[in-house]
């Protein structure tokens, strides 16, 4: 009777608690990395297939960090996204403008459902801004399905 309680003990305890705990096999790892290796590449590049990489009802969120430090959340449609990357697309160019990920994190939320943290660092920024991903498995490969990012940029709060 104790090895069937210590065996049941031992499985509870390896069931994660939180959804975005679940364990993540180093495959899956490997395979959500290349992605968002994929997604960094073209963001950084100004590739067109940077659109290809999002699901059609992907969530793009904003936390806009004001001058006086307060935090506010901005959604922004996913159309509108799509069209504020083109047209920025040619400035960003000029100026080189890129952004770097830092202290990376990969888990698992669910079958098929990935979250990546991490510290994404614009251009010119000394400190990083937190950035979070949330990455689906799609018929047609892993897509974003919900995207957040700190920003300093008031201007995501004039154009909700």
């Amino acid at each position: 009777m104790k090895k069937i309680v210590l065996s049941l003990f031992v499985l509870f305890c390896m069931v994660p608690v939180f959804a975005d705990s679940a364990p993540i096999t180093e495959e899956e790892a490997m395979q959500v990395e290349e992605f968002f290796d994929s997604y960094v590449e073209s963001a950084n590049n100004y590739r067109d297939d940077l659109t290809e990489k999002y699901a059609d009802n992907a969530v793009i969120k904003r936390i806009v960090i004001k001058k006086d430090g307060s935090k506010q959340d901005v959604t922004i449609p996913i159309q509108r996204y799509f069209k504020e990357l083109k047209s920025g697309q040619k400035t960003a160019r000029l100026v080189r403008y890129k952004n770097r990920y830092i202290n990376k994190k990969y888990s698992k939320i669910s079958n098929g459902e990935y979250k990546i943290t991490t510290t994404r660092i614009p251009f010119r920024d000394k400190t990083g801004l937190r950035a979070e991903f949330k990455i689906i498995e799609t018929p047609d490969g892993l897509k974003i399905s919900e995207e957040l990012m700190e920003t300093n940029v008031q201007r995501f709060l004039k154009e909700k």
